[in-house]
């Protein structure tokens, strides 16, 4: 099968950009021809190699460790390619689009970002359109709205990542829904020295992730355990430098780290928070379960069904008590805090590796291959 799978960003952080990367490698590992697509971007990101802003302009096909990416830019040079980053916008040329999507069997779109223009021409292109939208409701921009939704019921599959998100499309009248869940997205751990009380935070420093909450929260957890140690790494909310920081030195921004970076603070680390109001899944729970950790999540739906309550981790309101109470009584009770981590190390291993979600991925695609030739039949 000749599939593609586009991602406005494809740098090597976030959650989705990590997503469309291990579908292509796993998927690549069943036997099909894998193509990413995204947007050219307007300077450099972690994970785009150096030849793309060196290229002369226009699209850029190339092959890098085993992937075939192609660039597609946005009009307007680097300023339309700024703006088409950090906004959902679709400012590429369709024919450029086109010629990225010709001959591939399925495309599969992998969050919101420029969907429309994707599934023209996919449609153009007699591929079968897949998609995986990570709606978020309650966010702005959620992929709740009344013109997503229709999308959803005119694709020939949706991806969803659980149980949870199936519903809410099936809700909605959506009939092709598939859950495939996701793997973790982490280097080898190296060997090192566990930490009594280091509590981690590994995503972007929004409010919505729980950021704010925990860092008040660490002031609650002082008062009981001073020797915590609180340590975030992933990029800064836009709104950053207008904020007052913790000024302590048991508080500390990383920001964005490598992967060696991120892993060696996964086995270090005594217990992983990030108690979110928004999240389709949570990939960073299973980068904690893969290092032994136990996980403080948020409490919406979709979370309690990815982490089981009490048994590798704990739910929490997004608000600073209950927060620093959870930290308190994992740190309090270390052999419970152990067990929830060898329960989400185990949980993991059994149902969330990469090879099990690409071969799901895979059910998928060949039932929205099915459902496109059907849709063909009728016409």
């Amino acid at each position: 099968m000749r599939v593609v799978i586009a991602k406005k960003l494809l740098s090597s952080i976030g959650g989705s950009e990590l997503f469309a990367r291990a579908l292509d490698r796993e998927l690549r590992a069943l036997g099909h021809e894998v193509t990413l697509v995204g947007l050219r971007p307007a300077w450099h990101r972690p994970g785009v190699p150096g030849e793309v802003l060196a290229a002369p302009p226009g699209p850029v096909a190339i092959r890098s460790d085993g992937t075939r990416f192609v660039f597609i830019p946005a009009r307007g040079g680097r300023f339309g390619a700024a703006i088409d980053g950090l906004l959902p916008t679709a400012l590429v040329d369709p024919r450029d689009l086109r010629r990225a999507l010709g001959g591939a069997d399925l495309v599969h779109s992998i969050a919101r970002e420029w969907v429309g223009p994707l599934e023209r021409a996919a449609r153009d292109a007699g591929a079968a359109f897949v998609e995986t939208p990570l709606v978020h409701p309650g966010q702005p921009f959620s992929g709740t709205a009344a013109a997503d939704v229709a999308r959803y019921r005119r694709d020939d599959a949706v991806i969803a990542l659980t149980e949870w998100e199936a519903g809410w499309y099936r809700a909605r009248g959506v009939a092709n829904v598939h859950v495939t869940g996701i793997g973790p997205n982490l280097h080898a751990l190296p060997e090192v020295g566990r930490d009594e009380a280091t509590v981690l935070f590994v995503g972007r420093r929004e409010r919505y992730k729980g950021y704010h909450a925990l860092r008040a929260a660490a002031r609650l957890v002082w008062a009981d355990r001073p020797d915590t140690r609180f340590v975030t790494i992933g990029q800064a909310a836009w709104n950053a430098a207008l904020e007052r920081g913790l000024a302590d030195p048991r508080w500390i921004d990383r920001g964005v780290a490598t992967e060696a970076e991120k892993a060696e603070a996964f086995a270090r680390a005594t217990i992983f928070a990030m108690p979110s109001d928004h999240e389709t899944f949570g990939h960073a729970y299973l980068e904690a379960w893969s290092a032994g950790l136990p996980v403080i999540a948020g409490d919406i739906p979709p979370l309690r069904e990815v982490v089981r309550e009490g048994v590798d981790g704990l739910h929490v309101r997004n608000e600073p008590d209950a927060i620093a109470a959870a930290i308190l009584a994992l740190l309090r009770d270390p052999e419970r805090a152990r067990r929830m981590g060898a329960a989400g190390r185990e949980r993991l291993a059994r149902e969330f590796s990469w090879p099990a979600v690409a071969r799901r991925t895979e059910a998928g695609y060949f039932a929205a291959i099915s459902t496109r030739d059907g849709r063909r039949a009728r016409m």
